[in-house]
C-alpha cells in the first residue's frame, strides 16, 4: 500500500503503466476504489502512467482536523505531483474530485493537460440546479429520515448538517442508517464528520465563475444522461473555451459505477483524441454502452 508525503500529509496513491500521466481523482465520501472497480485504473495504464489517490479525509490517506475545500484538494493534488515526478497530467476528477481537477487548472494551468470532468456540481454554480426533483436524492432522503436524519431539500449541498445528525444518531437509529448506506459508508461518513470537510465542501474556496471559465485546457464535460446536474453539463460546454460534452447512458450522477463500460469507452475515446498518444486496443461492444 503505497503511502507518500504531499503537502504536509501521507497519501495513499497507487501507480501503473506507462506513457502520459494520467491522474485519477474520486469524490466526496468516496476512495480511489472506484477506478479500480469501473476498470478505469487498468484501462488507462494500457496507455498511459496512470496514478490514483485517496483524497485526503478518505481511504488510507490522513485526516486532517481541517482543510476540505476544493483548494486544499487542488494544492494536495499538485503536491502529489511533485512527489511522483509528474510535470503535467491529464487529470480524470469525478463528482468534487472534478471540481478538485479545474481548481488545479485555474491556480497552476502550466501542471494541467486536459480535463475529464466527471458529473461535477460546482459551489459557485449552485443556483443553476434543482437536486430536490432527482429521484436518487429523493429515495436516500427517505431512507435517512427513517433513521432518524432530517435532510432538506433547500439544502442538498450541506452535508455540516448531514454529518451532524449522524454524530448524534442513537444506538438504534445509527444501526438503521448503517443498513441504509453499509458499514463501510457509515465508517467514511463518521471519519469525515469528524473534520470540517462539510462546511468546506461547500465554499467556492475562489473558484469563481470567472475562475472556471478561465480554464483553457481540453475538457470533456462527461454526464450520466439522467445527472441531476445537467445544467452545469450545459453551462460547462458553453462557457469553457474547449470543453465538449458526452452523455453516459443508463448512468445518474455515479457513471463509473452505474455503467463503468460506458464510462470507460467515453474516457479512452477523448484521451485518445489528444496529440502524442500510443493507439489504443478496440474496446469491444457492448450493449449499454450505447
Amino acid at each position: 500500500m503505497p503511502r507518500i508525503a504531499a503537502n504536509g500529509l501521507t497519501l495513499h496513491v497507487q501507480q501503473s503503466g506507462s506513457g502520459p500521466d494520467a491522474v485519477l481523482i474520486h469524490g466526496l465520501t468516496g476512495d480511489l476504489s472506484v477506478w479500480f472497480l469501473s476498470r478505469t485504473f487498468a484501462a488507462l495504464a494500457e496507455t498511459h502512467r496512470v496514478t490514483a489517490y485517496d483524497l485526503r479525509g478518505h481511504g488510507y490517506s490522513d485526516a486532517p482536523a481541517e482543510g476540505y475545500t476544493s483548494l486544499d484538494h487542488a494544492r494536495d493534488l499538485l503536491a502529489l505531483m511533485d512527489a511522483r515526478g509528474i510535470d503535467r497530467a491529464r487529470l480524470v476528477g469525478h463528482s468534487f474530485g472534478a471540481v478538485i481537477a479545474v481548481h488545479a487548472a485555474a491556480i497552476d494551468p502550466g501542471r494541467v493537460e486536459a480535463i475529464i470532468l466527471s458529473d461535477p456540481y460546482f459551489p459557485t454554480l449552485r443556483h443553476l440546479e434543482d437536486v430536490s426533483r432527482w429521484g436518487h436524492w429523493q429515495n436516500f432522503r427517505r431512507e435517512a429520515e427513517e433513521a432518524g436524519v432530517t435532510l432538506s431539500s433547500d439544502t442538498w449541498y450541506d452535508l455540516t448538517t448531514f454529518f451532524d445528525q449522524v454524530k448524534g444518531l442513537d444506538e438504534q437509529r445509527l444501526l438503521r442508517f448503517r443498513q441504509a448506506v453499509g458499514l463501510p459508508g457509515l465508517k467514511r461518513v463518521m471519519r469525515l464528520a469528524m473534520t470540517t470537510c462539510g462546511r468546506d465542501s461547500k465554499l467556492d474556496a475562489g473558484l469563481t465563475e470567472a475562475q472556471i471559465a478561465s480554464v483553457a485546457q481540453p475538457c470533456l464535460a462527461l454526464y450520466g444522461e439522467h445527472s441531476p446536474f445537467l445544467s452545469t453539463a450545459d453551462y460547462l460546454t458553453e462557457r469553457l473555451p474547449d470543453c465538449r460534452g458526452r452523455l453516459i447512458p443508463n448512468a445518474q450522477h455515479r457513471a463509473p459505477e452505474e455503467n463503468p463500460e460506458g464510462f470507460v469507452l467515453a474516457v479512452r475515446e477523448f484521451l485518445e483524441s489528444l496529440p502524442n498518444n500510443r493507439p489504443l486496443s478496440p474496446v469491444a461492444d457492448c450493449e449499454v454502452c450505447s
